[in-house]
């Protein structure tokens, strides 16, 4: 699958699914016509069934390659990242998102060299952090003694050593 198509083979999915809906339709018009003769009903059967069949498969399959198009699954992994504290596994991914190990894998290098994405060694596996989807805490800070106190108290000095009070994330 690339960029430019969308979907490999997209000529045959979209002719499946004409050729399925001309089916159905045949069908239809087969068994309006069964009304007159009961000759015709087996055949309007056939027709519905193989126009049903052959227009499923053709969405089916439109669905899980629109599932596992490049934008589509940026986006769930980034709402997976954010659901697992910014940090994720080539596993993770794989079993939570069920798609291919090689998808995954593209996907994960498309991040990372966007940059919404770092690889980072631990324990022997590559984990990748997302680091704007990272809590990030705000609070006062004693410049001398390094005491913190939440932002929501009204202090500009320490209440420890009377030094002066920065706000800092962490």
């Amino acid at each position: 699958m690339n960029r430019k198509s969308g979907l490999a083979g997209q000529g045959l999915t979209i002719g499946a699914f004409l050729l399925g809906v001309l089916f159905l339709a045949g069908g239809l018009v087969f068994l309006c016509a069964a009304v007159q003769d009961t000759a015709r009903f087996p055949l309007a059967l056939a027709l519905l069934v193989v126009g049903g069949g052959l227009a499923a498969w053709a969405g089916n399959r439109w669905r899980k390659a629109r599932h596992l198009s490049p934008d589509v699954l940026d986006d769930r992994i980034i709402d997976l990242a954010s659901a697992n504290d910014a940090e994720l596994g080539l596993s993770r991914v794989i079993g939570a998102l069920d798609i291919p190990d090689d998808v995954a894998r593209t996907a994960l290098a498309r991040l990372e060299a966007n940059g919404l994405c770092q690889q980072e060694h631990r324990e022997g596996k590559t984990i990748y952090v997302f680091p704007g989807l990272q809590e990030s805490k705000v609070v006062r800070r004693c410049a001398y003694c390094g005491n913190e106190y939440s932002v929501r108290e009204a202090l500009h000095k320490c209440p420890n050593c009377g030094g002066n009070l920065e706000i800092a994330k962490t």
